[in-house]
């Protein structure tokens, strides 16, 4: 039998895999911190900004001549500075992670999705942070940000490992945890297979004030039985303390379960949508470096 949780070894091998180099900032980081991305501060930095009149104090060594002798007034030349970045990996560990019909498991395409965007930041001098919620000893565990690899290992080796509870935390349960613990201007990326996103459900508010702090990425990790199940007879399904049978040879049995992942479906476009969070969508049969790869080209365009 195939393990449902991802083989630490080769999610450590997605550091020597290359990726082309790509931002997905919209918006400024408000780190202190020397990094690769652009800062609402100015300053003596690496790339240019704007020409402003000197004042006493001043460097002289930023004075622009050629304005200067121009306009006759002394002006200097003003830069933006690069600074660090905190990417924000959160997974699903909930129960519906570990199915797959296709390939593997979404727990372990998850996995590997995080590994790929975790090492590709650490490449960049992004600080990086995590979250896991479901299925784990305290339902949401945190791993704050660091620079090193240590901390990320550490998140690594905990998706890795094989749950030994049982707790359903869902995605609006989430949302203000993640809200607290984001600093300003991180690059967020939320991943799991959305069934139980109800739009209705979800705090919209938070959702609102977060999307405006930061970039989202959501990044919806499926199998082709979460939207069509065949005619394979009666099948338990466990959300929490919550447990229904269904007969699957039952044609409005099925008909229902595919109206519910439409209805999921749904209220992940129209939030993504609505706030301006970019989606991913990948499978259980997704090639992850590949698709990744594609998908966060094409955001970075947009």
């Amino acid at each position: 039998m195939k393990s449902l949780t991802p083989d630490f070894n080769e999610l450590l091998a997605y550091k020597d895999r290359k990726a082309k180099n790509f931002s997905l900032a919209r918006r400024s980081v408000k780190s202190a911190i020397s990094g690769n991305h652009h800062s609402p501060f100015r300053g003596l930095g690496l790339e240019f900004d704007a020409v402003r009149e000197y004042v006493p104090g001043d460097d002289i060594r930023t004075i622009d001549w050629r304005v200067t002798a121009r306009i006759g007034e002394p002006h200097i030349k003003v830069f933006k500075e690069e600074r660090e970045r905190v990417t924000m990996l959160c997974l699903d560990v909930n129960a519906s992670m570990r199915f797959g019909t296709r390939n593997t498991f979404k727990s372990i395409q998850a996995a590997r999705a995080a590994a790929f965007l975790g090492w590709h930041g650490l490449a960049q001098h992004d600080r990086i942070s995590g979250c896991l919620f479901g299925d784990i000893s305290t339902g949401i565990q945190l791993f704050p940000d660091k620079r090193g690899r240590a901390s990320f290992c550490q998140m690594l080796k905990a998706l890795s490992n094989e749950p030994t509870h049982q707790h359903h935390v869902s995605l609006d349960a989430i949302l203000l945890p993640i809200h607290q613990a984001a600093q300003t201007g991180s690059l967020i990326y939320l991943i799991s297979d959305f069934l139980d996103l109800k739009q209705e459900s979800i705090n919209q508010g938070i959702l609102s004030r977060l999307s405006k702090r930061c970039d989202l990425v959501f990044i919806a990790i499926n199998d082709p039985a979460d939207s069509i199940i065949p005619p394979i007879g009666h099948i338990r399904f466990h959300q929490g303390d919550h447990h229904i049978l269904v007969n699957t040879d039952n044609a409005s049995g099925r008909e229902a379960y595919k109206q519910q992942w439409e209805r999921s479906r749904q209220s992940l476009f129209s939030l993504t949508k609505k706030f301006n969070i970019s989606l991913i969508e990948l499978t259980t049969e997704s090639d992850i470096q590949r698709e990744m790869l594609i998908h966060l080209k094409r955001i970075a365009k947009r």
